[in-house]
């Protein structure tokens, strides 16, 4: 696994994957991984706590793991802080400067509309998504309720054809089978049809594609 020394995006792309995939990371590999997240934090001003992006990378676009695209600049990096928050509480959160570390992330998202109020207008959905992701690694008191409501907001928001209005349709599949919980697990069973008609048409093509093939076979393996 490579480190994209130029790319926020492209490191947490690469660390995901291999998180996904159930491999391990050897401990050097995971303290290169730990010291240059840590080092993209933001340490003062308007986006203290926040994970900065490269320049050049909002210009060339990011993608959520699952392949959707952002849009915004400030869904870019809500979504990037929270993935970045979510693999260093993953794999270090042991560590004192981890532990910092997430306490100022935590800041600096819990005051987004999405987290104070579930907000879900416009890429507000995807951020929130990311948000319950990464809540879903620490699931005690307060973000364990903030699941529990969104997970409302979410049922709320379905079309009728196993997909849901405003959110990502692949990243929320992904987050559902993450929290695991029996609210979390009847959006899976409602999901399953699209789950049904979208593993016919997908192929192995490209990595976007295989990722989004396992995701749904997963989700209809884990349902009934």
């Amino acid at each position: 696994m490579r480190i994209e020394t130029r790319s926020l995006s492209g490191t947490i792309d690469e660390v995901s994957l291999r998180l996904a995939e159930g491999g391990g990371l050897p401990e050097a590999q995971r303290d290169r991984i730990v010291a240059f997240l840590l080092d993209r934090q933001v340490a003062s001003g308007r986006d203290r706590g926040t994970f900065a992006p490269f320049p050049g990378e909002f210009e060339r676009g990011v993608r959520l793991f699952t392949g959707e695209r952002l849009r915004s600049r400030v869904a870019t990096r809500n979504v990037l802080t929270l993935e970045a928050a979510r693999i260093l509480s993953v794999v270090a959160s042991d560590r004192a400067d981890v532990r910092c570390a997430l306490s100022r992330s935590a800041i600096a998202m819990g005051h987004a509309c999405f987290a104070v109020s579930h907000c879900v207008i416009g890429e507000c959905a995807h951020s929130s998504i990311a948000y319950m992701r990464e809540a879903a690694c620490d699931r005690n008191g307060d973000r364990r309720r903030w699941i529990d409501k969104h997970l409302r907001v979410i049922a709320g928001q379905r079309d009728g054809t196993g997909r849901w209005r405003r959110f990502p349709f692949y990243y929320t599949l992904l987050a559902l089978l993450e929290v695991g919980t029996p609210a979390a697990n009847a959006e899976i069973e409602y999901a399953c049809p699209a789950c049904e008609r979208v593993s016919r048409r997908l192929t192995e093509t490209s990595e976007i594609d295989r990722r989004r093939l396992a995701l749904v076979r997963c989700v209809l393996s884990s349902s009934g």
